[in-house]
């Protein structure tokens, strides 16, 4: 919990996807020195040996540090989910639906897939979700569990968080 993570992306070659394509790895950490919980400018140290996660991020980063996904209107989008963390994290989607079209690098066939708007993403579970950017505005895309997605409620850092943004 200490070095450096991140994902392998193998590319299918018979994959036709040719819209935007994220890599999104969900992690939770123990944060010392959090003031009551809350994020002040400053250096923490982490503890890798704790199991009392006060720290959720997306790509190492929580909101509004984590990088907003643009899309434009009629996109085809891939994001691709990998829970490296203890904890399971329901990612949920505003304003859109999509399909799980992987599961832990394995295709699912196009008529066995589901089409959701928040999927469960257990502790070392990998998931390929595909949508079209179809309902234009600025839509948060996040961790449904209400601590997890803001760090503390006092001031402007979140957790795991971010946003959809549509291109003009």
């Amino acid at each position: 919990m200490m070095g450096l993570s991140g994902g392998l992306i193998i590319l299918d070659p018979n994959d036709s996807h040719t819209g935007p394509d994220y890599f999104m790895m969900l992690h939770e950490f123990h944060a010392k020195g959090l003031d009551k919980g809350i994020v002040r400018p400053g250096s923490y140290s982490l503890d890798p040996l704790s199991d009392m996660f006060n720290f959720f991020t997306i790509n190492g980063r929580c909101y509004p540090f984590t990088t907003p996904l643009p899309v434009a209107s009629g996109d085809r989008v891939k994001l691709r989910l990998a829970n490296v963390g203890m904890n399971a994290h329901p990612m949920h989607l505003h304003g859109h639906q999509f399909v799980i079209s992987a599961s832990d690098r394995n295709t699912i066939a196009l008529a066995n897939r589901l089409t959701k708007n928040t999927i469960p993403v257990a502790s070392g579970e990998t998931f390929d979700i595909e949508g079209f950017a179809n309902n234009p505005g600025i839509w948060p895309f996040h961790c449904h569990i209400p601590h997890h997605v803001a760090n503390n409620f006092t001031d402007s850092t979140g957790g795991m968080f971010t946003t959809v943004i549509y291109k003009r």
